[in-house]
């Protein structure tokens, strides 16, 4: 079978989609982004309900139920576009499809078929599924050489998503979970804010599970936890905000202690819940650095519809990081 290796293609860089998809167990939603002359324009987005059954996004399990459903919600969204200039698609699922992890070495491998055995070897424990049913691609990071940036799927799930959109005639070029499509978006919002030895933390709250990531050297995510996602309850039951809290403190607790690391600089965060209204002051609080909400216009120019619409531009965030281009100008 011809592997596609679209997972996690921000570690190789093709060339930008300008249509992106993510989908959520309840909803989807649909970007098109233009970047012409390193400048990124979001002209269409919507986000669209989905009916209960239609997906369940699982790391080893089937996640298209409904293969109607979803073929014909996209299609009434996309006559909403029209002509498309090409059908090269950018897709976004939950953090808690993939296992995105920072694997330190023991040695520095000699080759490619070295450091993959190695990485996988290293990773096969984490994994709720054999390795040999893993699609796996890494980056080294530029820290150190016994370092790397790994991101792992189910084969069996990413060839799902792939072989489902092909039928619709669109070519998936990328698939990222949210959290690295966000921080794409933060890649272009940190750098003139943070210098080269500044820490930040990045949460990432969606409607029914929230991530936490520590950035080091502005681009090193070297942890990061998916949280609060209740997979036995059917419907998901939300976390609450006790929960926010109960794994924020050992987080903060782990960086101050374990890494003992002084260079805190900002609490970044992304918000679908907008039934936590204090989560700058809560952030604040446990982390004691300043809190910072981050918004998609700060990155690109979007149409009047979308920007009048906080909450519209909050859930397209991640679907439009993904699509970004890593060598377009940041803005």
């Amino acid at each position: 079978m011809k592997k596609r290796h679209s997972l996690l293609r921000w570690l190789i860089d093709p060339a930008p989609p300008n249509l992106g998809i993510e989908l959520r167990t309840n909803e989807i939603s649909i970007v098109r982004l233009n970047q012409r002359n390193g400048q990124a324009t979001l002209d269409f987005g919507v986000t669209s309900p989905l009916p209960s059954g239609c997906v369940a996004c699982h790391m080893s399990k089937p996640n298209i139920l409904n293969r109607d459903v979803l073929k014909k919600t996209i299609a009434t969204e996309l006559r909403q576009i029209g002509d498309l200039d090409n059908r090269r698609l950018a897709l976004t699922l939950p953090d808690y499809v993939a296992r995105i992890s920072v694997v330190e070495l023991k040695e520095i491998p000699r080759s490619k078929a070295e450091t993959l055995e190695m990485l996988k070897f290293s990773l096969k424990k984490l994994l709720p599924f054999e390795i040999s049913d893993a699609r796996l691609v890494y980056e080294q990071l530029q820290h150190s050489p016994f370092s790397f940036l790994t991101g792992v799927m189910n084969e069996a799930v990413v060839t799902e998503y792939e072989k489902f959109f092909e039928e619709q005639g669109f070519d998936v070029g990328i698939i990222l979970p949210t959290s690295i499509g966000l921080l794409r978006v933060l890649d272009r919002l940190v750098e003139p804010n943070l210098s080269k030895d500044e820490d930040y933390f990045f949460v990432n709250l969606e409607q029914d599970y929230f991530t936490v990531s520590l950035v080091q050297d502005r681009n090193v995510p070297i942890l990061t936890r998916t949280l609060g996602l209740q997979l036995e309850d059917e419907p998901p039951s939300l976390y609450t905000r006790e929960d926010l809290v109960q794994e924020i403190i050992p987080t903060a607790i782990y960086y101050q202690e374990k890494l003992k690391r002084a260079s805190l600089k900002r609490i970044y965060f992304r918000s679908l819940r907008p039934d936590f209204s204090d989560l700058q002051e809560l952030f604040e609080e446990h982390f004691k650095t300043k809190g910072e909400p981050f918004s998609l216009t700060n990155v690109v120019s979007m149409s009047e519809i979308i920007l009048a619409d906080t909450a519209l531009a909050n859930s397209l965030t991640a679907t439009a990081g993904a699509m970004l281009n890593k060598y377009a100008k940041k803005q």
